[in-house]
């Protein structure tokens, strides 16, 4: 490990700690070093929505782009969701026909989900340990949730031994490769210090769930999420500070101008900021 950079919270300010981050020489993922005792105080801000909150079109559109990458490999069946918040995902996919288990950490979360849903939703903040009790699923989901694990590597290990043969995992998460991270390094809106703990590029993903009897079906960058990623990467690099000043109609106009004009830069040879991978359980 060698150090790459130190930085703050500056995305959302709610601590005023210095973080550190490595870069791995062998798989080149970037990791949080010194993880705070308490890092629980720095998701305290706004959460990611709620349950109760009526379904906006354009995002129903892009968690239904996400279930289609999934439906590709498999049609329907037992699903495992990891870390689905407020559960956007988890609607389109119930109502596709999955049938879900959702693990998830925030209590309130979890409340709504089983309330409003009617989904099985388990609390906690060790999929790992959770995972081995559940019946063998169809596929597991986890959309820019391998940030935020601890240990992902073990997590990973857990989600394939929870699968069927032929199951599929699903993963989203930000790209330690990507053309912003190597410009804007530190000042990456996607770097997110420091909830997100590591960043783990595709080529060491597939490397080790291959390792772990998966075989790698697709990786891109483009997907609607990925696309929606990138422009705000630039958005957020046009406010001086991010924590405190919101968007402006400049910054608004001005990301979507630097992604519409990287755009073809962005999609070539998995550029984008995030990237989505699929496997396929072959035990």
């Amino acid at each position: 490990m060698t150090l790459a950079f130190v930085i703050g919270d500056r995305n959302r300010a709610l601590g005023p700690g210095r973080f550190h981050y490595c870069r791995c020489m062998a798989c080149q993922a970037i990791v949080l070093a010194d993880v705070p005792s308490d890092l629980g105080s720095y998701y305290a801000a706004n959460g990611y929505g709620s349950a109760v909150e009526p379904e906006v079109p354009a995002f129903v559109r892009r968690e239904q782009a996400k279930l289609e990458l999934v439906r590709r490999f498999v049609k329907g069946g037992s699903m495992v969701e990891i870390g689905p918040g407020p559960g956007m995902f988890t609607r389109v996919a119930q109502r596709a026909g999955f049938d879900i288990t959702a693990l998830e950490m925030d209590p309130e979360y979890c409340r709504q989900l089983r309330d409003l849903l009617g989904v099985q939703a388990i609390q906690s903040d060790d999929p790992a340990e959770v995972l081995p009790t559940l019946p063998p699923a169809d596929a597991v989901v986890m959309w820019h949730v391998l940030e935020h694990l601890g240990d992902p590597w073990r997590v990973l290990d857990s989600c394939v031994q929870n699968l069927r043969p032929g199951g599929v995992l699903a993963i989203s998460t930000p790209n330690p490769q990507s053309l912003q991270f190597r410009l804007l390094g530190r000042y990456w809106v996607h770097l997110d210090a420091p909830r997100h703990l590591q960043l783990i590029p595709a080529g060491a993903l597939s490397s080790r769930l291959e390792q772990l009897g998966m075989r790698h079906l697709l990786t891109t960058s483009t997907d609607p999420v990925g696309r929606d990623c990138n422009r705000m990467g630039w958005e957020y690099t046009l406010r001086p500070h991010p924590a405190s000043h919101g968007p402006t109609i400049a910054s608004t106009g001005g990301g979507w101008l630097i992604a519409r004009a990287l755009r073809a830069v962005e999609r070539r040879g998995r550029q984008g900021s995030t990237y989505t991978s699929l496997f396929a359980c072959e035990r």
